[in-house]
C-alpha cells in the first residue's frame, strides 16, 4: 500500500495522466536546485574542505563546510555526496539536514540515519526494525512496514516479517506471531457462515479460470463498468430470512446488531464476472428475505489510495452529496449510520490541513495523522466516524482491507438497484483519482453527471444518469414530506 506520507512524493499510477502538481500547496523546505554550483568560496588547494556559502531552508541561509568530496564533476555540491560523520556535524552545527529520499534540506534538531536505505530521516517519521538484510535499524514510516500484534515488533515489510516467523491472520486481521494459533482463530465470530475463501481462485490452469467464474473473481473483461477496473464487494442488510445452500456463492452471513436478519457480505468480485455472481447472491437472497428501513446496502470499492485521493475524495464527496441523497429514501437522511460529510472536511482541506482533518474525519477530536495514527495502525472496528456516507477508515488504517466504503444506500436485495450504485461509487473513486484539477481548481462546477458520464462514456454513463434521475423523482415527494434535510440545508455540517 502507498505510503503514510506520500501527499506531496506523487500520486497513484492510475492518476498519472491527469494529476497536477501539489507542491505549490506544501510548506516546502526543499532547496530549489540541490545540485546546484553554489557561489560559495573557492576551494582552498591545500586543504580538504570548500565552504558552501548558500544553503536555503524554510528562507534561511547557512554557510556550510564540507569535504571536497561533496563537489560533483562540474564543482558543484551535491548534498548525497555527504559522509555520515560530515552530516552529523551539520546537524549538529545548524540543525539542518538533507534527507536524500525527499531531495530536500530539512531544519531539526533529530534525524538518524538509516544504513539500509542509505538516506537521513527525521527521527519523528522514522522506525526502528528489522531490515530485509536480518539487521535493526532506522527506516521511514512511508515504507510499507508491518507491525506484530503479539510483540509489537516492526519489520520493514511483510517478507521480512514472514522471515522473522510473523504471519497475517485472517481471523484477527492482524500480523501474528508463529505461536498464534491460527487454525482454531476465530472459531468464536459472529459468522452463520463463511464462503469467502473461495475469492483467493488463482488464475493458473483452466479449472481454475472456470472457479474464477464461478465465484466472480479474476474477470478478464471489464465491459460492464467501461473499462473500470476497481474491485467491489457489497454488503446486503436483511431484517428476517436464512441462506440455506450457499456453497455455490462467493458470501458470508454474519449477524449485525443494526438489523434484526443477517447480513450478506460477499466477497471480493471482479469486472464482469463479478456482476454476474453479484446477480446470483441477489437473486438467491430475494427468494427468502425480508427487509426494511432500518436496512441498507453498502458496497466497498478497492484499489491502492493515497493520501491525495483521500482530499479529493472528501472534496468531491462534500459537493455532489446533495445529489446523491437525492436519489436515496428519507430513512437515510440524517441517519446515524451514514453522516452527511462535514464542512471541516469536505470544503474546508487543504493540502495544509490535511493532516489533522484527516486525522480527525477518522479518529475524532483533535487527532492528528503521525506515526501512532497511520495506515499500520489499527481503529476500532466498529468506530463511530466510519458511519459517515463515506467510510475511508479501510483503506486509511490496519484495520480493514484497502477499500473505499459507501454506506448510503438504502435497503435492497435488488440486482439492478444494486449494480447502478455499484457503477455511481466506482465512478466517484475514479472521478478523484483522474480527474484532480478539475476537483482543486473548480469543484463548485462538477456535478455528478459529469462524474458518471466521465466514468462510464456517453452510452452506459447515459443509462446510469437516467436511473438516478429516475430515482430522484421517485424520492423527491417522500423526502419533502418527511421534514429531513438535504445537505445543502444545512449551513454548516458538523
Amino acid at each position: 500500500m502507498p505510503g503514510e506520507n506520500e501527499i506531496i512524493a506523487g500520486v497513484t499510477a492510475a492518476q498519472e495522466n491527469s494529476a497536477f502538481d501539489v507542491t505549490q500547496f506544501a510548506e516546502s523546505t526543499e532547496i530549489a536546485n540541490p545540485l546546484h554550483v553554489w557561489q560559495g568560496d573557492e576551494p582552498d588547494e591545500a586543504s580538504n574542505t570548500v565552504t558552501v556559502e548558500v544553503v536555503t531552508v524554510c528562507n534561511n541561509e547557512f554557510s556550510i563546510v564540507v569535504h571536497k568530496s561533496c563537489l560533483n564533476d562540474e564543482g558543484g555540491f551535491n548534498p548525497l555526496l555527504m559522509s555520515t560523520i560530515d552530516m552529523r556535524r551539520i546537524i549538529t552545527e545548524h540543525e539542518i539536514c538533507y534527507l536524500g529520499h525527499e531531495s530536500c534540506w530539512r531544519k531539526g534538531a533529530r534525524f538518524v540515519y538509516s544504513e539500509y536505505d542509505s538516506t537521513w530521516l527525521e527521527q519523528g517519521e522514522a522506525l526502528y526494525g528489522y531490515t530485509p538484510n536480518g539487521d535493526e535499524d532506522w527506516f521511514s514510516n512511508d515504507s510499507d512496514y508491518v507491525r506484530c500484534y503479539d510483540t509489537d515488533t516492526l519489520y520493514y515489510c511483510s517478507e521480512t516479517a514472514s522471515d522473522n516467523g510473523c504471519y497475517w491472520c485472517d481471523s484477527c486481521e492482524e500480523y501474528r506471531h508463529e505461536d498464534h494459533d491460527f487454525d482454531s482463530c476465530g472459531e468464536d465470530s459472529n459468522e452463520y457462515f463463511d464462503n469467502q475463501a473461495c475469492s483467493t481462485a488463482i488464475i493458473s490452469d483452466k479449472n481454475s479460470r472456470e472457479r474464477a467464474k464461478r465465484y466472480g473473481n479474476w474477470s478478464p473483461t471489464y465491459t460492464m463498468s467501461n473499462g473500470m477496473r476497481h474491485t467491489f464487494g457489497v454488503e446486503i442488510e436483511t431484517s428476517r430470512g436464512n441462506l440455506y445452500e450457499y456453497t455455490h456463492l462467493n458470501l458470508k452471513a454474519v449477524y449485525d446488531g443494526s438489523t434484526s436478519g443477517p447480513e450478506y457480505v460477499t466477497g471480493v468480485l471482479h469486472g464482469d464476472y463479478g456482476y454476474a455472481h453479484l446477480k446470483r447472491i441477489c437473486n438467491d437472497i430475494s427468494d427468502d428475505h425480508e427487509i426494511n428501513h432500518r436496512c441498507g446496502v453498502h458496497v466497498h470499492i478497492g484499489g491502492q489510495f493515497n493520501r491525495v485521493f483521500t482530499i479529493m475524495l472528501l472534496r468531491l464527496g462534500y459537493k455532489i452529496q446533495d445529489e446523491i441523497y437525492r436519489m436515496m429514501p428519507p430513512s437515510r437522511l440524517e441517519n446515524t449510520f451514514c453522516q452527511f460529510i462535514p464542512t471541516w472536511a469536505g470544503k474546508n482541506i487543504n493540502f495544509q490541513n490535511w493532516r489533522k482533518l484527516i486525522g480527525k474525519y477518522i479518529y475524532a477530536g483533535e487527532s492528528e495523522l503521525d506515526k501512532n495514527r497511520n495506515k499500520k495502525r489499527r481503529h476500532d472496528h466498529y468506530a463511530s466516524t466510519r458511519y459517515r456516507w463515506i467510510n475511508i477508515n479501510n483503506f486509511s488504517t490496519a484495520s480493514g482491507k484497502p477499500t473505499v466504503e459507501f454506506r448510503c444506500h438504502g435497503a435492497s436485495m435488488n440486482y439492478e438497484k444494486i449494480r447502478n450504485w455499484v457503477l455511481i461509487c466506482k465512478c466517484i473513486v475514479s472521478y478523484a483519482e483522474n480527474n484532480q484539477k478539475e476537483i482543486w481548481y473548480n469543484i463548485d462546477d462538477v456535478t455528478l453527471k459529469d462524474v458518471i458520464l466521465e466514468g462510464l462514456g456517453k452510452n452506459l454513463g447515459t443509462q446510469v444518469y437516467t436511473y438516478y434521475r429516475n430515482r430522484v423523482t421517485e424520492f423527491a415527494v417522500p423526502i419533502q414530506a418527511s421534514g429531513k434535510k438535504l445537505p445543502s440545508q444545512f449551513d454548516v455540517i458538523d
